[in-house]
């Protein structure tokens, strides 16, 4: 039999200690309402936290409540007379301190059944042995109140550690065994800590299990400086401690922090949500330091159906699958437990940087919307919504295991997405068919691709009924635009346009982001061979964006056409960005099939039509932007002089599959040359003639089939073909028969005092040329505008009067 153990000081005796009080907060429940908590309201959750709903229950050698069946008889058969055994009220995870005390009130020392070392019920060393069997496994073993912690061996079990008192950056906390000694007795006092509030410069006060002690089993006591203050002689000298935290559950709202670390979080759902502020909780909170082995045994997400509130914002969510699913003022009366559950506040930056809470809910977490009750099960964080009567097909769904959430996130889709991730595994429970999807879709996934794709497990395959499949509620038919896809058994990846997959090249898969092929899901190719997810080719008005130099193209017949700007009528989808490759290579087939080729268009920008006095022209043009890029030209000519018409087109050798954009040929005086191109694209499609672009080389003046008297020649290198003639009579002519044109001009000198010309083809005037000009300027080209076609002598008479000087350099005579 053990001794009996000093009898505790009267004044030592508390009804209840303030923070066990407040443990009776925990069931005044927040009501759902997005609204900020108080800091009193805050606080007073913390503490409310230290309590726990854990329950051991009652232990296996017990007969009756705190073995009372038992303890009654064989008291009574020792003489005792006073009251049976009974709970004095004090009880930490279900276990009870019980009375009556045989220190205090003389009830003997009945031992108790269990097999092993022997306890005498209802004195201090029992309820410790009897809390550390239940939650920690030991085996009971000798020791008065003041050895339970010096006794202790490793073999005894339950991995416990021991913690010297003073220990600097320890306090007992919640499951810790203490010690005791007195000056006046060998026995001491061992106590259970039941919750601890101590801060980080270590004060505060742990509340205890103390049986054989006060009248209601709690003792409260103050810890300074990390050491745990004694009553009466007793001193406590040191603690048995279990790093695993088995003792130590740490209720919701409880703060918390791993000792030796700076980190403090609060435990919301069981799991610890980190604080970056204490502003966020009405000021600093009394924390409970843990071993890091506890803190690993904690959640690693909150409960499904913990409410919690950002703390900056106020809005409420509900945790399913680990994620705060968002809860509307709407639906709130309506959620489980509307007005009594809890909702904890929680630090808002612990929720945008999802700290210890998932972006979106665990695959296969099963949710029910509050307001229509339909439900879903989230596959690559989408909700794919299972139709009732096909529930039951769906392999393992727990209708317990649903959580109801509001609908605000299926609009909002903050912590849902609208469709799954990439790389989401999903086989059709009717049909046995399966896909992986990308751009939000599910492509095709044959059985012999299946186990080549990247991630492919039969465990991480999601089975769901086939309605999304069907109705494409958050399952569309076809991947979103500018999603990047690499098929397997090809070469190149491609990028989703308009539901088409439009190949990528490697090297602009490196220099361009939106085409970036790193990371990009691995598909099967059967949607590319028969694409049911997919189509051969884009929808019309797709608007497509070549990366390479911005060019914008609008597809129309499955051939991409460029356009300054895509017009509403046009344009279907705002621009995908494209690798320019796949339009320069379109119609070539195999990859480049999925855009249809189109004939190039091109167009001449010079020669000047005005006409020249050079002995040369040169052509130009830009290398027109096409649905097949242009790989050469054709370039055909054809002449005609003044009196003689156009010949026949030429097409000289080398104008044949040219590949410049510019040319130079040789114009001959009085020579009107008509030039046109086309294009040839990589399809091998030829495209139009172009419009025909004319230029014309000025006639010389020596030319003329009939002169009037006055002209005089005037041999000069300054003039054209370095001859001119001049007169300053008047109605002097110069005159060519057998003209047809369309067009005239004068090539002669101007200066102020210059006379002017008359034009004449047949009896018909065409027009007046004034040679007058600010300075004296030779080689001066000036026409008349274009005329009808007409044949006839062609006349150019002085017009001023005489004494004005005229002096000719040529005549341009041109026809379209």
């Amino acid at each position: 039999m053990i001794p009996p153990e000093p009898r505790t000081p009267r004044r030592g005796l508390l009804r209840m200690s303030a923070a066990v009080a407040l443990t009776l907060l925990v069931t005044l429940l927040v009501p759902l309402a997005a609204t900020r908590p108080t800091p009193a309201a805050a606080a007073t959750t913390s503490v409310a936290a230290t309590a726990t709903a854990t329950d051991v229950g009652a232990p296996s050698w017990w007969v009756g409540d705190c073995d009372a069946t038992r303890w009654n008889k064989l008291a009574a058969s020792m003489g005792w007379t006073g009251v049976g055994s009974h709970r004095l009220g004090a009880s930490y995870l279900g276990v009870p301190v019980c009375g009556p005390r045989p220190w205090v009130d003389g009830s003997p020392n009945v031992p108790w059944a269990r097999a092993g070392w022997g306890e005498a019920e209802w004195q201090c060393v029992e309820v410790a042995q009897r809390f550390m069997a239940q939650v920690y496994g030991t085996q009971a073993y000798g020791a008065n109140g003041s050895d339970v912690v010096r006794n202790y061996r490793t073999s005894y079990g339950g991995n416990l550690v021991t913690v010297a008192n003073g220990t600097v950056g320890k306090a007992p906390v919640p499951g810790d065994i203490v010690s005791f000694t007195t000056p006046l007795n060998i026995y001491g006092h061992v106590v259970v800590i039941t919750s601890s509030t101590v801060d980080g410069n270590g004060n505060g006060s742990v509340t205890m299990l103390s049986q054989n002690d006060t009248a209601t089993g709690w003792r409260t006591l103050p810890v300074v400086a990390w050491r745990m203050q004694g009553f009466g002689s007793l001193t406590p000298y040191g603690w048995l401690h279990d790093p695993a935290g088995r003792g130590n559950p740490l209720g919701d709202g409880t703060f918390v922090r791993v000792t030796g670390t700076s980190a403090t979080y609060r435990i919301v759902g069981g799991a610890p949500i980190r604080v970056s502020t204490w502003a966020a909780y009405g000021g600093y909170q009394p924390v409970t330091f843990i071993e890091a082995a506890q803190f690993a045994r904690l959640r690693p997400f909150p409960a499904d159906g913990t409410y919690l509130s950002d703390s900056a914002t106020g809005q409420v969510y509900r945790t399913a699958g680990g994620a705060p699913l968002l809860v509307s003022a709407a639906d709130a009366p309506n959620m489980p437990g509307a007005g009594s559950a809890p909702v904890w506040t929680v630090d808002t930056w612990a929720i945008a940087n999802n700290d210890h809470l998932r972006p979106y809910p665990a695959d296969r977490t099963q949710l029910c919307r509050v307001d229509n009750g339909a439900c879903f099960l989230v596959a690559g964080g989408a909700p794919m919504y299972e139709p009732p009567a096909e529930i039951p097909l769906v392999p393992g769904w727990n209708p317990k295991a649903s959580t109801i959430v509001s609908a605000a996130e299926f609009s909002a889709y903050v912590h849902l997405r609208p469709t799954p991730a990439d790389g989401t595994f999903l086989c059709d429970v009717s049909n046995s068919a399966c896909y992986s999807t990308a751009g939000g879709a599910a492509l095709t996934l044959p059985a012999a691709d299946a186990p080549r794709i990247p991630g492919w497990s039969s465990s991480a395959v999601i089975r769901i009924t086939h309605w999304e499949f069907a109705y494409h509620a958050h399952l569309p038919r076809y991947p979103r635009d500018g999603t990047v896809l690499c098929p397997l058994d090809d070469t190149l990846c491609y990028v989703v346009a308009g539901r088409a997959p439009l190949p990528i090249a490697p090297t602009t898969a490196a220099a361009v982001p939106a085409l970036r092929t790193a990371g990009a899901p691995r598909v099967s190719s059967a949607d590319l061979r028969r694409p049911v997810h997919l189509t051969a080719r884009p929808i019309n008005g797709t608007v497509l964006q070549a990366a390479q130099n911005q060019a914008t193209y609008v597809v129309t017949g499955g051939a991409a056409a460029p356009v300054a700007a895509p017009t509403a009528a046009s344009a279907t989808t705002p621009p995908v960005v494209v690798d320019q490759s796949a339009i320069d290579n379109a119609g070539l087939g195999g990859a480049w099939a999925h855009l249809a080729s189109t004939p190039a268009v091109v167009r001449l920008s010079t020669p000047d039509t005005d006409g020249t006095t050079k002995a040369s022209v040169t052509l130009t043009w830009t290398r027109p932007v096409s649905s097949s890029a242009v790989t050469s030209y054709t370039l055909r000519m054809r002449t005609a002089t003044p009196t003689r018409p156009f010949g026949a087109w030429v097409i000289p050798a080398r104008w044949a599959k040219y590949t410049l954009t510019h040319l130079t040929t040789a114009l001959p005086p009085g020579t009107t040359a008509c030039f046109s191109i086309r294009a040839t694209n990589r399809a091998g499609q030829v495209g139009p003639w172009s419009p025909t672009r004319c230029t014309a080389r000025v006639v010389d003046d020596r030319a003329a089939t009939v002169l009037s008297k006055g002209w005089r020649l005037m041999p000069s290198s300054s003039l054209y073909l370095r001859t001119g003639m001049a007169t300053t009579k008047h109605a002097a002519y110069w005159r060519m028969y057998g003209v047809t044109t369309d067009r005239v001009g004068i090539l002669a000198t101007t200066c102020p005092t210059c006379g002017y010309v008359n034009v004449y083809v047949g009896r018909k005037k065409i027009g007046s040329i004034s040679l007058t000009g600010p300075v004296l300027a030779y080689q001066q080209l000036r026409t008349l505008p274009r005329f009808r076609l007409t044949s006839g002598t062609l006349t150019v008479v002085v017009g001023s009067v005489a004494g004005k000087p005229v002096q000719l350099d040529g005549v341009l005579v041109s026809k379209a």
